[in-house]
Formats: structure tokens, sequence, C-alpha cells
């Protein structure tokens, strides 16, 4: 006997999943629909700090490198943090790690509250665990790696330069970088995207399946939510320092006050379904 599982229409998820799609891949978007950004000569002016280290920035291509001197050379950005001493800047570094640590907790929680006691536990496991959220993620995410080789340029125009904030000495290009992210979201995302198909559709009763591919989305989803987490540090940089991705204009304070919920958000989703879907996957091996 055929054992189904139906997916939700979701409207509300997926509207925001949407959302949160345009935000985190905006430059597609943007650099489709906006008129030619002013000239990088205004985008891009340099600046000097107190610091051991100076960034030398190309206004062609964009992309900074690192050697001693009492100055440092940085973008202008409409934070203003580039212009503070780099102690300053480090502690805004290591801050926009906290206050994403601070606003998931709390994110976290709710989700887990609003899936015990609003949804259901059942139905929460049927409809947004087993396929609906790891469909819809698992989509972002790859879409975002084809990315990350569709428009290399434009991501690497956001990793930060050796020496930026103080403290960041990275080993490897920019490309490099750019590359391997790019191959895991890609990978990640596939697995997700397969994981809750698999799950949606069902299975044979009595059918022999294999305890790795049980576990193959709390493992997208972890893997995934420390990715986040990793390449971080390229969303401080356009704060910080006012980086764009290609051609774009530069971003207001706005764009950065949403792209922290759009992280909070994923963040926290990722994290759940990599729990949940690991003790449902241990528990459905116990039984």
């Amino acid at each position: 006997m055929m054992r189904r599982r139906c997916v939700p229409s979701a409207v509300s998820m997926l509207l925001l999943l949407i959302v949160s799609c345009c935000v985190q891949h905006h430059h597609l978007l943007i650099s489709a629909f906006t008129l030619p950004p002013p000239s990088l000569s205004r985008i891009h002016q340099p600046t000097t700090t107190c610091s051991g280290t100076v960034i030398n920035f190309d206004r062609t291509t964009k992309r900074g490198t690192a050697k001693s001197s009492s100055l440092v050379i940085q973008l202008l950005s409409p934070s203003g943090i580039d212009e503070w001493p780099i102690i300053s800047q480090t502690a805004v570094f290591f801050g926009a790690y906290a206050g994403l640590a601070l606003a998931c907790y709390p994110t976290i929680k709710l989700l887990e509250s609003f899936s015990q006691s609003v949804v259901g536990l059942e139905r929460w496991r049927i409809y947004m665990i087993d396929s609906t959220l790891p469909i819809l993620m698992g989509l972002v995410y790859l879409l975002g790696g084809i990315g990350h080789f569709a428009a290399a340029d434009s991501f690497q125009d956001i990793y930060p330069p050796m020496g930026t904030w103080g403290i960041w000495y990275l080993p490897g290009s920019a490309a490099f970088h750019v590359a391997w992210t790019g191959i895991i979201e890609l990978f990640c995302g596939a697995g997700l995207i397969f994981s809750g198909i698999r799950d949606a559709i069902g299975s044979e009763d009595g059918e022999e399946e294999n305890i790795l591919i049980n576990f193959i989305k709390p493992i997208c989803a972890s893997m995934l939510f420390l990715l986040t987490i990793l390449v971080t540090p390229a969303n401080i940089y356009m704060f910080t320092h006012g980086a764009v991705m290609g051609d774009m204009a530069p971003l207001d304070m706005s764009f950065h006050v949403i792209r922290f919920v759009v992280q909070v958000t994923f963040l926290s989703l990722l994290f759940t379904v990599a729990r949940d879907s690991f003790f449902y996957a241990w528990g459905d091996e116990l039984d």
C-alpha cells in the first residue's frame, strides 16, 4: 500500500521565501531594472584610518590587497563604519555575530512554540519539516549556488580584502571562496529538494530504506546553517564598507536591516529543519 504525504499550499511561507530569495540574490533583479549606477569614482573613494595595514583598491576591478603602511584605503559606506578606528570596526564585526545569535535564539523558540501549540507536532512534521520547508529552502540555496558561478565576479566583489576590520587574513582568493561556497549551496540545496520531494511522495510500506538517505535532510540543513554563518563576513563587509555586487548602486541602511531580518529567518528555519528532521529520522530508525 502506498503511503503518501501531501505538500500544503503554504502561500504565506512561499511568499516569505520568495522575498528572501530576492533579497539574498538582489543583484540579479536590480541590475535588470535600475538605471546605470553612479561612477565608481563617486561610490568608491579612499578614506584613511589609523592602522598598520593598507588596502590598495583597484577602482576598475573593485579588488583590494593589503600591505604594511599607516593608512587604510577603504570604501565609503552609508554606515560610515569604514571611517572608524580599526578597533571599533573589529568590535562591529563581532557585534554583528552576537546580534545574529541574540536574534536567532528567540526566533527558534518561537518556531518551536508555533509547531507545538498552533500546528501540532504531527502536522508540523508532515507538512513543514518533511516537505514544504526543505523544498522551498532548497530551491533558494540551489539558485544561490548557481549564482556563485553565473555571476562569480559579483560575489567576489563582496569578499573582504585582506586586513579588513584589522582581523581578516583568511588564506585563499576571493574566487576560491566563492567557488567552494557555491558548490556547497548547489549540493545541499539539491539534497534538501530531493529529500523533501521524496518524503512528500512517500514510499511503499515495508520498503527497505537506506539509513543514509533518511539523514540527507538534517545533514544538508546543518551544512547550510553553518555555511550561512561562515559567509556572514561578506554581509558585514557590505554593511561596514559599502561593498556592492557588480555594478549596483550604493545600498542604503534599510537594505541592511532587511538583510539582517532575512538572515535571522533563514538561520532559524535551517536550525529547526536540521534539528527536527534529525530526531524524526533517528526515531524512525529506532522504530
